[in-house]
């Protein structure tokens, strides 16, 4: 049966040897989905998880937060101060919805800032004027 729908999306196959009714309902519908798909291709996906990275912009704010909260004489492995990680999070949030941009999730914030330093990106980004 599926072997059928996936001969249905192939356009130099004819079906004209499926004799089973059931065989030939799904070629129909691979045929189907295959100028469907041709007419209306399915939206790229906007999200950010499970390694496709975040805007610019987002990314940024982030930064800029972190920045803004994090101690300067930080160094990547020391622990961070209380609530400087929670302020920071906060902080990009506000940024973010005055960006109209999705605000970023608690645990985005703190595995950046546990990272240490940002992508060369964002760090052209952060010394623009």
């Amino acid at each position: 049966m599926r072997d059928a729908e996936q001969r249905g999306l192939d356009a130099q196959d004819s079906g004209s040897d499926l004799t089973h009714r059931a065989l030939a309902r799904r070629f129909v519908l691979g045929r189907q989905r295959a100028r469907d798909l041709a007419a209306d291709p399915p939206p790229r996906l906007t999200t950010t998880r499970k390694g496709r990275s975040f805007p610019v912009a987002k990314r940024t704010a982030i930064w800029r937060a972190i920045f803004a909260t994090r101690p300067t004489n930080w160094a990547q492995g020391n622990r961070a101060p209380f609530g400087a990680i929670v302020e920071a999070h906060r902080q990009a949030s506000v940024e973010c919805k005055a960006l109209n941009i999705a605000p970023p999730r608690y645990r985005t914030v703190y595995m950046l800032w546990h990272r240490g330093v940002p992508g060369a990106d964002v760090l052209k980004a952060l010394t623009r004027p």
